[in-house]
């Protein structure tokens, strides 16, 4: 998922624009067996035959230190940290056509900088903290909820870790989250959805044998509709997968009106009403397939400036990906079941919008 601080920005690979973009995040996720990393080295492990992940906050209890003291040496460690591998990697593999990073060590300062601002989230930030390991690494309501949305058979293993500055992302066999991110201000069982988010990620890349699309590999419309087909469903479902706890904290609370400005997939409390909103939801559908098909009708163009904007919607602004992909797994759950529904991970990413499209009709018709 996106964030609105401290996000990775990439040079924009037009000759004619120096602006710059927020990276796409992949975000992945998935567990059902614990093993709890504390400060003190002890080690929670709770058993499943089926995944093995290690809850890890060495990250974020350097980011904690460092903030605390302002010595750097603490910037080092965290840079040697199988986290920063994580993040680093990510960071890689998420660039835009033209864009560069630094050093490892230069990422992991540029989230923690300047130190003065960034001190100024730490009881916030170790409050979300507290919460996590309370509440993600002590309780298998993160597991037992993501396990309703993967095969039965499921088997992998990989951490999830806790970390300041980079944005939710899962890459490779991990995940991460970032406790600084302001969407935990107010509502800290956002950190439970995110989780669970984060959890299906691991699962559905695993199951698409480790595959993940790369942006700097984009340059034609087709490359691009590639991606969007692979995205829609990876995050789709993974949006959808919380629903069912968001929608049991909401009971008997009045649904707020979201307006289409006010749209926002980093808020799941602000997904579940856009999506009950039907006249809304309409709107943005439209929004999407008129994208999906801008793609899709001709192959063969190259990628322009007007085209990263129109991902950037799909990605992040509106994250079309997010709420209209969630909305397409719920319609293809609720009629054609779960098992269909989490069938289509493993079958050709494009059978996940076609499932959708010929439902549709059916539906109308």
């Amino acid at each position: 998922m996106a964030q609105n601080n401290n996000s990775i920005e990439t040079k924009n690979h037009s000759k004619n624009k120096a602006r710059m973009r927020k990276i796409f995040i992949l975000v992945a996720i998935a567990s059902a067996c614990v093993v709890f990393v504390m400060k003190n080295k002890e080690i929670r492990d709770i058993k499943n035959e089926q995944i093995s992940l290690t809850y890890d906050f060495s990250f974020a209890e350097l980011a904690v230190k460092y903030l605390e003291t302002g010595y750097s040496e603490y910037l080092h460690e965290i840079s040697n940290l199988d986290a920063a591998d994580h993040l680093y990697n990510h960071a890689l593999s998420a660039l835009l056509p033209g864009g560069s990073i630094g050093s490892k060590l230069e990422l992991i300062t540029h989230f923690l900088s300047p130190i003065e601002k960034q001190r100024e989230l730490l009881p916030i930030f170790k409050r979300n903290l507290n919460f996590a390991k309370e509440n993600l690494a002590k309780s298998r309501i993160v597991e037992k909820t993501t396990l309703q949305f993967l095969p039965e058979d499921i088997s992998f293993s990989g951490s999830m870790f806790f970390t300041f500055g980079y944005n939710h992302v899962a890459h490779g066999k991990n995940s991460s989250l970032n406790l600084a991110h302001p969407m935990f201000s107010d509502n800290m069982n956002e950190m439970i959805y995110v989780a669970i988010h984060e959890l299906h990620h691991m699962g559905f890349i695993m199951l698409k044998d480790g595959y993940e699309p790369s942006l700097i590999d984009l340059i034609t419309h087709k490359d691009m509709l590639h991606f969007i087909e692979y995205s829609t469903p990876l995050e789709g479902m993974a949006t959808y997968a919380p629903l069912g706890i968001v929608e049991q904290e909401l009971e008997g609370q009045p649904l707020v009106t979201i307006e289409i400005e006010q749209v926002s997939y980093e808020n799941f409390n602000k997904i579940y009403m856009t999506l009950q909103d039907l006249q809304l939801m309409k709107e943005l559908e439209a929004e999407y397939f008129d994208i999906y098909y801008h793609f899709k009708n001709e192959p063969d163009r190259l990628l322009t400036d007007e085209d990263w904007s129109k991902f950037e919607i799909l990605s992040y602004t509106k994250g079309l990906f997010y709420i209209v992909g969630a909305h397409m797994s719920k319609t293809i759950d609720e009629n054609l079941g779960r098992e269909k529904l989490i069938s289509l991970i493993s079958e050709p990413s494009e059978n996940f919008i076609a499932t959708y499209l010929e439902l549709r009709k059916n539906i109308s018709n």
